[in-house]
């Protein structure tokens, strides 16, 4: 996956000290901001979406959980997550597969083997397939996160300009032969993705 234009930059992010004392309003406020964003396909499989703000938190809160100061490592933490940032043309999600048991998490991670080829968005008429950062074909499992983006085509893109969110069919469907199961957006979710496409 490409860097994008909207990459975050170093100076961007929160002083340490500043953050420290207000680290619990910024994780409140992401929280909310991310039940918005997150679609839970099962009890066991979510998808995220991110965008520049999910990611920058997510940095932010890594520099300050692991003490980062070294100026070149935490660019290297920059430069790998800002992949996940979606450029004018795609959304992009992290899709999670949660289990707390190893044994059934490692059972189902198996069971679910090629879930790579079978995630799908659905925007109005059209069927636009997700295209995931890694694919396991070459052994017996999957794995329990997979970075993944949503090309759009123009089509797509307009249909969710004009249709107003609560009104728009948009769905995620996950079609593997071990899982079916399809939820269409709510009307917060659509609405905060619109926003991704205006930034």
């Amino acid at each position: 996956m490409t860097t994008t234009s909207l990459a975050i930059d170093q100076k961007d992010l929160i002083p340490f000290s500043t953050y420290k004392k207000s680290r619990d309003e910024y994780i409140r406020k992401m929280i909310a901001y991310k039940n918005a964003r997150r679609v839970r396909l099962d009890s066991s499989i979510s998808l995220l979406f991110e965008n520049h703000q999910t990611v920058f938190f997510q940095i932010q809160e890594l520099v300050y959980s692991e003490d980062l100061t070294d100026s070149e490592e935490i660019k290297e933490y920059i430069d790998i997550y800002s992949t996940m940032i979606p450029d004018a043309n795609e959304f992009s999600a992290t899709l999670f597969i949660e289990i707390d048991d190893q044994l059934l998490l490692e059972k189902f991670l198996a069971k679910m083997k090629g879930i790579e080829h079978t995630l799908f968005m659905k925007v109005g008429d059209e069927t636009l397939q997700a295209v995931f950062e890694e694919v396991h074909d070459d052994r017996e499992f999957t794995t329990s996160v997979h970075y993944v983006k949503i090309p759009l085509t123009e089509n797509a893109k307009s249909y969710l300009k004009v249709t107003a969110p609560e009104n728009a069919k948009v769905s995620i469907l996950l079609d593997h032969e071990s899982l079916h199961s399809e939820v269409r957006l709510s009307v917060d979710t659509v609405s905060s993705l619109l926003s991704d496409l205006t930034e």
